[in-house]
């Protein structure tokens, strides 16, 4: 529209008639809008300003104050679309015309029946989802208590959210504890499908581009579908406003996600925060805890506060917990 009226501005001056028609300039390229530019290594650092930026002022207009993030596997499915997926498989076999396709279909099938055992853990991320956003919902005095002694950086003031919001903003329409996950498939979806499942709920999704996922999951709220290009500014703003989390099992990508996690706060670069590792079984096999305490690189207090849950109450119980005990401190 801007664009328009500017063309459309009567010149100040006489022009000459082939001035007037505009048909024979030359064309031009903004540099804010140059593409080919902003594409490019030189270009790097302007991208990476946007990726700080721009998440900022959709956070502040969403009157996002704080989430809760949820990081595990990509791989894991629903019974029902593990049943699906390996009758595509079974049938590919059957009907290859060659070794070699029937040996990568059966490759293909061993490494789906490996994954089998996170079917159950789907129903359990899904409803701790679900149950954390109700208790975001009716319980928003006790958050707020609980944000008194939060640094600032984590608390927005009025002010600030207003600057990008039609609206005004009292304290209990900021948005608190959102379901904040890496946007993918397999459980980072079945915490969105539980958060949205609850009316009103705002869920959010923090993905990265990868060359073989097309999108985010179908169950992050408009406007708080984030796409990063850096892992490492999709990590700041994924644990900048993070209150507390929950992981379930997963490979190198949430083991990657939970040890930074662990560091910030080990360091003090992060508050303090409850932190759930659903599936104590698989998380006590994976990681020897106990070694790390045994060889003195850790402290057993620090693994101590860790809460190894298998049960969606036993983790809603510990988050809760420490919004309970925050509020009566101040």
């Amino acid at each position: 529209m801007e664009n328009k009226k500017k063309h459309d501005m009567a010149a100040p001056y006489t022009q000459k008639l082939e001035d007037v028609a505009g048909d024979n300039f030359t064309p031009t390229v903004k540099s804010y809008n140059n593409q080919t530019f902003l594409q490019s290594p030189q270009g790097r650092l302007i991208r990476i300003l946007c990726e700080l930026e721009e998440p900022a002022s959709r956070l502040r207009r969403h009157k996002v104050r704080s989430t809760v993030l949820v990081f595990g596997s990509a791989r894991a499915m629903t019974t029902a679309e593990h049943e699906r997926t390996r009758e595509k498989y079974e049938a590919s076999i059957a009907a290859a015309e060659d070794d070699a396709a029937r040996v990568k279909f059966q490759q293909e099938l061993n490494r789906l029946q490996r994954t089998r055992w996170m079917c159950e853990w789907m129903d359990k991320v899904q409803e701790l989802s679900r149950r954390i956003a109700e208790f975001a919902v009716h319980n928003k005095d006790l958050i707020n208590a609980s944000f008194t002694h939060i640094p600032d950086y984590f608390r927005p003031t009025l002010s600030e959210v207003n600057k990008d919001a039609s609206t005004t903003t009292s304290e209990n329409e900021f948005l608190d504890l959102v379901i904040t996950t890496g946007g993918g498939p397999g459980f980072m979806e079945a915490a969105n499908r539980g958060a949205a499942s609850v009316e009103g709920v705002e869920t959010m999704g923090m993905g990265i581009s990868l060359p073989f996922e097309k999108g985010l999951n179908r169950y992050i709220s408009h406007g708080l579908a984030f796409e990063f290009h850096y892992f490492f500014t999709r990590k700041f703003w994924m644990m900048y406003s993070c209150r507390a989390i929950f992981i379930a099992p997963g490979g190198f990508g949430t083991l990657d996600e939970m040890f930074e996690l662990l560091t910030l706060r080990q360091t003090k670069k992060i508050p303090d925060l409850p932190i759930v590792l659903l599936g104590s079984s698989f998380w006590r096999t994976v990681i020897n805890w106990e070694a790390l305490v045994e060889f003195g690189t850790v402290s057993k207090e620090e693994i101590d506060s860790l809460c190894f849950a298998d049960t969606v109450q036993e983790a809603l119980e510990f988050i809760m917990g420490f919004f309970l005990e925050q509020a009566e401190t101040f």
